[in-house]
């Protein structure tokens, strides 16, 4: 047996960066570094950057090439060129959470799908929608892209629980697969992905996962977990990684039986939320926040522990970034200290804002005590003065209203004393004229009398005058024009 050769600590250090997205709505960098400790050599996980353009949690994640492009629930895709490590462009093209990204492996188009129902293709480069699906799904969610090697096909699943297959070059769906009748994968089939070569895909189900053929549209091995897989990535052309919900990773094979268990490894003490490999380096992250990277055996199926670090957030989705693609002196930067993710950020700003808090309390409270004094005299004052005039004019109306009656009587009393002094008229005119001749004579009288002593008319009885001459009172005023007295006692006459 030939000896084997030792794999010193540089071969082992890949040249990839770990790119994680957060429910906090972060977007982290993790590079792999060398460093020296306690005279030792160790392969340790260094923080390179954290972003925080989203304003919601970050569903998705898609990596190919120097790009990197992450949706969220903010309805928004940001992406990123690594070349030159900064945000590049911001689609704004969705109407809902963002929850499946695939760039296409040729570079050509960014495949996005979102709550509304939408499928979109996006132009890499000029970044211009270059197709648009409103209702891929019948218009319910689009829950997961995977784009064939290829970049002539593509799949995609949603809420209608229908697989479709489509073909990119013509835009439109050649084949529809209905997973309803799938009892095995349950009502929400997840983790579609496909393999190296394009020749098969993976669907999971409660405690199942499936790799379909596609030249059968079948079956071709099915392997029971011990419990729920939440993602897969693939390794080769035959050999598939799937993180499982109670912590651990299940190595399944083509090579194997159809219904051959897995290969159960231990890896996290909590669910495996993501994995990815690149370049048989596997990258694992659970719910808790800890990241591990492994370097596979495919011929043992086993992990060897490369190095571990915490995030401090809870993680969503990870990408892998080849640098050894990228041309240019970005694609190394240096290490410098780890950006602490700001958790305990809002609390110093809270505490800040409490110091001044009182301050300001205080300088509002002094200057509306010293307010007050100087407006009170003011405002009674104002008030004062409307009521005294409202006093003095209800005092104005009412000597209105008392003088208007007292010409009245005035004017009454002077027509009957005059009247006592001119001789009566016969009784037979009195009688013979009608009640509206009366009026009409006695207005017409009135009216050309008005500036003179008005004429005599019918006299009064004595219990008339006596009343009209006890009411008057001993002053005396001009009548004014508009009043007609003689008018009114006319009428009191006719009844």
């Amino acid at each position: 047996m030939p000896p084997q050769k030792e794999v010193s600590i540089a071969e082992m250090c890949p040249e990839i960066e770990i790119i994680v997205g957060t429910y906090e709505e972060y977007l982290l960098g993790y590079q792999i570094v060398e460093e020296e400790v306690k005279d030792e050599n160790k392969l340790l996980l260094k923080q390179t950057f954290a972003d925080k353009s989203h304003a919601g949690a970050i569903k998705c994640i898609s990596v190919q090439g120097p790009w990197v492009a992450s949706g969220g629930s903010d309805d928004r895709i940001f992406v990123y060129d690594m070349r030159q490590r900064k945000l590049s462009q911001v689609l704004l093209s969705h109407s809902g959470t963002i929850n499946a990204l695939s760039f296409a492996p040729d570079m050509s188009h960014l495949l996005s799908g979102s709550s509304d129902g939408q499928l979109k293709a996006t132009r890499v480069g000029s970044w211009a929608v270059a197709g648009d699906w409103k209702k891929a799904h019948a218009g319910t969610p689009i829950t997961h892209i995977s784009c064939h090697p290829s970049s002539k096909l593509c799949l995609s699943l949603g809420g209608d629980r229908i697989l479709n297959t489509w073909n990119l070059v013509k835009g439109r769906v050649v084949y529809r697969t209905n997973l309803k009748s799938k009892t095995t994968l349950g009502a929400a089939p997840d983790c579609l992905s496909w393999s190296t070569d394009g020749e098969h895909f993976t669907l999971t189900g409660l405690q199942v996962l499936e790799i379909w053929d596609i030249k059968t549209a079948n079956v071709a091995r099915r392997a029971k977990t011990p419990s729920r897989p939440i993602c897969v990535a693939w390794l080769d052309e035959t050999e598939c990684l799937s993180g499982l919900e109670n912590g651990s990773l299940a190595w399944i094979s083509l090579a194997d039986h159809k219904e051959a268990e897995p290969k159960i490894l231990p890896a996290h003490a909590a669910r495996v939320k993501a994995v990815a490999c690149l370049n048989n380096t596997l990258v694992s992250v659970s719910s808790a926040g800890e990241i591990k990277v492994w370097r596979s055996d495919l011929e043992k199926r086993e992990l060897t522990f490369i190095a571990s670090t915490s995030i401090g957030c809870r993680p969503t989705s990870l990408g892998l970034v080849d640098l050894s693609l990228i041309e240019g002196g970005a694609a190394r930067p240096k290490q410098s200290p780890a950006v602490p993710v700001p958790t305990s950020r809002p609390l110093e700003v809270e505490s800040d804002l409490q110091i001044d808090a009182p301050k300001g309390f205080v300088t509002i409270e002094f200057d509306d005590d010293a307010k007050p004094p100087a407006t009170t005299p003011k405002k009674a004052a104002k008030k004062q003065q409307k009521s005294a005039k409202k006093q003095k004019k209800a005092e104005m109306d009412f000597d209105e209203n008392s003088s208007d009656g007292e010409s009245d009587a005035i004017t009454d009393s002077e027509s009957d004393d005059e009247n006592d002094s001119l001789p009566a008229p016969t009784p037979k005119k009195v009688t013979k004229k009608s009640g509206k001749q009366e009026e009409d004579s006695n207005a017409e009288s009135s009216e050309d009398t008005e500036a003179t002593v008005p004429k005599p008319k019918a006299r009064k009885g004595k219990a008339e005058q006596n009343s009209d001459s006890d009411s008057a009172p001993k002053r005396k005023r001009k009548q004014p024009a508009s009043h007609t007295p003689v008018k009114r006692k006319v009428k009191k006459q006719t009844r």
